[in-house]
Order: structure tokens, then sequence, then C-alpha cells
């Protein structure tokens, strides 16, 4: 089924499932951590929130990584999966070599896939139709996502970090208040008439 029609939020990307509540499978983190080395069997576990939120058993291969887990696809009794994801690499710019999956359904090369699609494999986000979290969130949430990042990068009470130049330090002070201007503006817009006094 596509994902247009005439049913209440068909195609919007807030009725879709997110990347963000998925297990997701990165190689590139995999190639950082050298879990891609043939001849590796290790365990790859995931959490959210502190606590866990699933695990696998990974075996590499010359040019694929084996997966091994049990999953509950719709809810379903246990079922056991143990496939191949193939790995392939692309050369680099400067030297080397970047690793990919290819997508166990539409076999595009893919750095992140997820799980677990319908028929309990990971799959790529296209496949899996998936949404961001991002892409639900209001003009009010998106602005204060990006102040709370900007605030994330100075010091405890709002300071310079001694290793920050201070034209870094006075840039991000300007985007703060443009953060914190427009947030007020769109809150002004949204629920001014709600909490407007009364005349």
């Amino acid at each position: 089924m596509g994902t247009g029609g005439s049913r209440y939020g068909a195609g919007r990307p807030g009725w879709r499932r997110k990347c963000e509540h998925l297990l997701a499978l990165d190689v590139r983190v995999l190639a950082r951590r050298g879990r891609l080395a043939p001849g590796m069997y290790y365990s790859w576990a995931w959490s959210r929130g502190g606590e866990p939120a699933g695990n696998i058993r990974i075996q590499t291969g010359t040019a694929h990584v084996r997966l091994i887990y049990t999953c509950t696809p719709n809810g379903s009794d246990p079922q056991a999966r143990d496939y191949l994801v193939r790995i392939e690499r692309t050369p680099c710019h400067f030297g080397g070599s970047r690793p990919w999956f290819r997508c166990p359904h539409c076999w595009s090369l893919r750095a992140v896939i997820y799980g677990v699609a319908s028929d309990g494999k990971f799959g790529c986000r296209q496949c899996m139709r998936l949404g961001y979290a991002s892409e639900a969130e209001s003009r009010i949430d998106r602005i204060n996502r990006k102040f709370h990042q900007l605030q994330a990068k100075l010091g405890e009470d709002g300071e310079k970090p001694k290793w920050m130049r201070l034209r870094t330090f006075d840039r991000i002070c300007e985007r703060l208040d443009a953060a914190d201007q427009a947030w007020g503006l769109n809150v002004l817009t949204r629920f001014g008439p709600l909490i407007a006094p009364d005349l």
C-alpha cells in the first residue's frame, strides 16, 4: 500500500514508525570499534533510557556479517533468525575504503540498517518506511531542540569553555539569542490568543 490515500494522516511523517524507536545497526560504528575483522564472533546490545532494548550475536566473514537473534514480529511467538548481510567497500578519496551494508531487502548500499521488519529481518529506512522523530516536531519543538544543542556546547552556566575560541563563543551566543527570539515569536503566534489578557 502506498503512502497516499484518503485515510487521515496518510503519508504524514508523524504517523510513520521512527528510526529512533528501532534497533539501529551502524556499519560505521562496527568499523570504528574494530568489529568487522573476519572471524570474529561477539554479542551486540542496545539500550534505551538506561534499560536493555535488545541484543544479537554477530559473526563476521570476509564480505558479510551473520546476524543471529530471536525476535517476535507482530507479537507472534519467538522466532529464530540467522542470516547473512553483505558488506561492500567503496574507495575513499584519500585512500582506504568505507564499508557499507547491503540491505537484505532492496540490496542498496546503506550505512545503517534497522531491526526488525515484518519478516523479522533488519532492513534499511526506505524499505521499512521509517521516518525521523524530528520530522514530526512542531516548529517550536525544532527551535527548542536547536536551543538546547547550542546550550550544550557552552559551560555549565553558559560561560565560555576554556578551549573555545572567543569568536566561536560569540557566534553561539548570537545563535542562542536568535533561537530564543524565534521561540518567543512562535509561542506568541501559536498561543497568543489563549494567554492574552482580557481587555
